[in-house]
Formats: structure tokens, sequence, C-alpha cells
């Protein structure tokens, strides 16, 4: 398959200037899956917001679908297109939108629903989920686990091309695990979408494991 990200010798520094990754080199496929088996404070986080274009890095650059990614370029046509599905571990969502607003504003702004419409499917999609007694609540009266399965289904009913998800913020209670692995293995289903996914052990999908080892990249679980 075709590479769809690439990190060409990547140096990262944390806030304290400790060193996250260096000299990195990584790449992805097209409809390739890597999970990443990482502890607390290895740098998994900050790999998933380097392959979203969130993370500056102090030298090295991101090729995402064959361009650079620079911090916060929202005009790279990858982004712009809507191609990318983040699920950070607190759900990024939007504070003063209801967790329906926050499901269904991709889906007026990069797909092109009306806003009927696409409160519609924000609210079927949270149904499915098993969140839909909790479309009108904002984030902060969400429960941690709440607000990143509604960041999944954000990304689920935007179909993006690279799923980036980080570890949920705690377990997952059954139904909820489910729900997360019928979204991940649906969108797998679709030829060429790919997925960065840090832990997964909710997830029985099938792709290439590592590990990080002292700013690394490993291949093989911990």
């Amino acid at each position: 398959m075709a590479e769809l990200l690439r990190f060409e010798a990547i140096t990262l520094l944390n806030a304290e200037g400790r060193t996250v990754f260096r000299q990195l080199d990584w790449s992805l496929s097209v409809g390739g899956h890597a999970h990443i088996r990482a502890t607390a404070g290895t740098g998994a986080s900050a790999l998933l917001r380097l392959c979203a274009g969130l993370a500056n890095p102090q030298e090295g650059q991101v090729v995402l679908d064959g361009l650079p990614l620079g911090p916060h370029t929202f005009d790279h046509p990858f982004l712009k297109r809507g191609g990318i599905g983040w699920v950070p571990t607190e759900g990024g969502l939007l504070a003063n939108l209801s967790l329906r607003a926050n499901v269904a504003l991709p889906l007026r702004f990069l797909r092109g629903h009306s806003r009927l419409r696409a409160d519609e499917i924000a609210q079927a999609g949270l149904d499915q989920a098993g969140l839909g007694a909790r479309t009108e609540l904002r984030p902060h009266a969400l429960e941690p686990r709440e607000r990143w399965l509604g960041a999944l289904v954000r990304a689920a009913l935007t179909r993006p091309s690279l799923w980036l998800v980080d570890q949920p913020p705690s377990s997952l209670e059954p139904p909820e695990r489910q729900s997360a692995e019928r979204m991940v293995l649906e969108a797998a289903e679709h030829l060429g979408t790919a997925f960065v996914i840090v832990g997964g052990d909710w997830v029985g999908l099938a792709g290439d494991e590592f590990h990080l080892e002292q700013g690394r990249l490993v291949p093989g679980g911990v």
C-alpha cells in the first residue's frame, strides 16, 4: 500500500525541555493499523499530536499524504477535507456546546449537511453508542469516559481516512467497550482507512504493534 504518514528524523521536547523523541523515523501506510503500547508519560499522546499537526517538533518533519504537516496547519488539504478523526483521552469537545452539537459540527462544516440533518445523524449515532440520554449536556457534565466515547462517535460519523485514538481515561464498561469496538471495526471495513490507536485493549482490530522505548518506536507490544 502507498504511504500515508511519515516521520522524518523527528526530535520533540516537552514543555520542561525533556526529550520525548530523538531522530524518530516511522511511517504508516494507507489502510495501516498501528497499536502503540505505552504507559503514561512515555510519549504516546505526543506522537498522536504530531500525527494530527497539533505539536511542533524541534527537528525533522511530519509528512501527511505526501505534504509536510506543520503545527496548526489547518490549510493542509488532508485536514481541510476532514481526513483525520481525532480522539484524545479527554475527548477534545468544545466546552460551550452540547454533546450532540459537538458531534454534529463536523457533519455540517466538513460533510455539508444542514444543521437539522447533522443533528439527526449525531443523535442517531449517540443513541447507538448508549449516549442518547446525555446529548443535551455540555462536556463538563459528562463522565470522562463519555467525553471520550462521544469523540469516537464524532470520528465514526465523519468517516475519516486516518483515525488517531488515544486510550480512554479509564477502563470501559462492557456496553461502552462494545460500542467503541463496533465503531472502529465498521470503519476498518472501508478500504484505505488507517488507524493509530494507543492501548487498544478494548478493540479486536488486527495491526502492527509497537511500544515506546527511550523515544523510539520499537516493533512488538510490551
